[in-house]
């Protein structure tokens, strides 16, 4: 059948679907496929194949004209959603459709209710919204979902309100509770998550000494609130391979009893890397069920695409073996750290990575710059106002890494291609990250490399420039605005903290950030990183930069169409069109039409992958 010129594809069915054209295609189902590139006077050229397919018809609505002639109904398409608001996050403004109708996992048609219900046949989900906003599933642009496949087995010890522990005591009686209740056996290794030293009462701290009196008997990691650091006890530095007098390594922190080298318990950066590389993974025979778990965590916050955020070459294997046993329902987005990125090459040739295979991808490279703010590790060009983590004169943090090593990982994965995600919180380790990308980058600075700066948090205004001109992303992280900025305010002051994720200057340049959780720094909660971006208060109520407050629409669009232009992913998530990917959150409210203060109170309802429901899982 020849093109036919349709000057509006939404009511294509009308001409379409006639009894002339169902006699012509015969006894095989059609497939139209549409070019929406307009030719004179905005006419849309179409063009019909005829195939078993049959999604790009039903998205015109021909097929229920065409039902056999026997009377039964001709198999529509899988899905019609409809009855609410629906927020499509295509343009610069809100803008809403009716309805929408998904065929083989991919959005077939969105727009009006009326033309959508043609394309209901006898196999057709209806699902109706009960007036609830539908919205493209959110996508994270930088967490740790390896860590969701242990937090089942870890103990929350975080402050108010993500945890019940106000205190290094509380602490303990919360571990101690739990390991009564699990049944924990001697010798068994312990771990908890989440202390934060600056929301403990004045001159009190979580030490060695304190969980040995409480686990004589086990080894015990409580994870710092960064996840660049741990306590330990006296059972786990030996099991570790930790002794007291030991040398601190380049850009790691090691707290010592008073004026003695014995360890006083805190480990960060790169002294705590090896215990972190050497904590348990789950099994062969438990980690389908942990992953599965643990993506549930991400579909609970309407969440459809994850990041794993530093992956080490253990966890890449783990991570691909759950994939092939069908134990991923989420995309998740694995990037290699710096440490073992040549190990990952040497088993996935590059020209493997950036595509997905059941679920799971390889985007790129991380390097850590430095360290974290309400951590005193990252790296600043202006010492910190309260000394350093072991009370340094004059400390400004330090790279995180020996900076010939990422130095030469940066162009590594430059020369073969590859995206490299930078994490730099303090303006020094953010220098550092420009200077990387001139020394590496072949040519034109400003390709398209979909370079991005993870945190980002101290950036300047300087800097958030140069960022522009070498176009890489800004990934921020405006949940520190509430969590941690009371304490940025004690280290760094306050005229710096108030430029934190400084989101709308960024918007303003042209930049197209993103805004994470760093799971699970902070609890995966989308709501609350969009009522961050639009809000800035900090836990005792200060305006942390009242002039960095955004839109509603602009916090939605960090986690959606932003997030996935930063993966490459434009062409297939983050916003309703037609011929993107079925993935969808439906939310109790619109987060562009509640007072700005009570967004953080939107919850999630039902998310959808691939036009499956996978939250609420039946």
């Amino acid at each position: 059948m020849p093109g036919l010129p349709i000057a509006n594809p939404a009511n294509a069915a009308r001409r379409i679907a006639h009894p002339s054209d169902c006699a012509e295609w015969g006894n095989e189902r059609p497939r139209i496929v549409v070019q929406e590139q307009p030719s004179q006077g905005g006419i849309y050229a179409m063009q019909f194949r005829t195939t078993t397919a049959l999604a790009a018809l039903l998205a015109l609505g021909a097929l229920a004209a065409c039902a056999p002639a026997d009377g039964t109904a001709a198999e529509g398409a899988d899905l019609i959603i409809h009855g609410g608001p629906i927020l499509t996050m295509e343009g610069d403004a809100p803008a809403y459709v009716e309805a929408v109708v998904v065929d083989d996992g991919k959005i077939v048609f969105a727009g009006t209710e009326a033309e959508a219900m043609q394309l209901k046949a006898g196999g057709t989900e209806v699902k109706d919204l009960g007036g609830k906003l539908m919205m493209p599933g959110f996508i994270d642009p930088h967490s740790h979902f390896i860590d969701s496949l242990s937090l089942a087995d870890r103990v929350n010890v975080s402050a108010p309100p993500v945890g019940p522990a106000s205190s290094p005591d509380e602490i303990v009686a919360t571990l101690t509770a739990a390991a009564k209740a699990r049944g924990l056996k001697p010798g068994e290794l312990f771990v908890g998550y989440g202390y934060d030293e600056n929301l403990m009462p004045a001159g009190t701290s979580l030490s060695r000494d304190l969980l040995d009196e409480a686990f004589p008997n086990n080894p015990v990691v409580v994870i710092h609130v960064s996840m660049h650091g741990a306590v330990l006890n006296s059972a786990a530095f030996s099991q570790f391979g930790y002794k007291d007098g030991m040398p601190t390594p380049p850009g790691g922190v090691i707290l010592r009893k008073g004026d003695t080298q014995d360890l006083e318990g805190l480990v960060m950066e790169a002294a705590y890397l090896q215990a972190f590389s050497a904590l348990p993974l789950p099994t062969p025979e438990t980690e389908v069920a942990a992953a599965k778990a643990g993506q549930m965590l991400y579909a609970e916050a309407g969440i459809t695409t994850a990041q794993e955020g530093a992956t080490h070459a253990a966890q890449i294997a783990q991570l691909q073996r759950i994939a092939k046993a069908g134990g991923l329902y989420i995309d998740v987005i694995a990037y290699p750290f710096l440490t073992d990125i040549d190990k990952v090459l040497e088993a996935n040739p590059a020209a493997s990575w950036g595509s997905y295979r059941d679920h799971l991808k390889i985007g790129g490279c991380k390097i850590t710059a430095d360290g974290s703010p309400q951590g005193k590790t990252a790296w600043f060009t202006t010492p910190y106002l309260t000394g350093g983590p072991s009370g340094e004169k004059d400390w400004k943090g330090e790279p995180g890494l020996p900076v010939p090593a990422m130095l030469a990982a940066t162009k590594k994965c430059y020369d073969n291609k590859l995206q490299v995600l930078i994490h730099g919180n303090g303006d020094a380790a953010i220098d550092f990250l420009l200077q990387a990308h001139e020394a590496a980058a072949p040519g034109d600075l400003s390709a398209d490399r979909r370079t991005v700066c993870i945190h980002c948090q101290f950036v300047r205004p300087d800097q958030l420039q140069k960022l522009k001109a070498y176009n890489i992303i800004p990934a921020l992280f405006t949940d520190h605005s509430f969590f941690f900025a009371d304490t940025h305010i004690l280290n760094r002051g306050l005229k710096q903290t108030s430029f934190i994720s400084p989101m709308k200057s960024a918007i303003a340049l042209g930049l197209r950030p993103t805004n994470h959780t760093d799971a699970f720094v902070v609890p995966i909660d989308q709501m609350m990183t969009v009522w961050t971006a639009v809000n800035r208060t900090s836990r005792k109520g200060v305006a942390i930069g009242p002039d960095e407050r955004i839109t509603p629409y602009q916090a939605l669009q960090a986690i959606t169409v932003n997030a996935a232009h930063q993966y490459r992913e434009e062409d297939s998530k983050g916003s309703i069109r037609r011929g993107k990917r079925a993935d969808l959150v439906v939310l109790s409210a619109d987060p562009n039409k509640v007072a700005r203060e009570d967004i953080k109170d939107i919850k999630v309802v039902e998310t959808i992958k691939d036009g499956k429901t996978i939250f609420p899982a039946s």
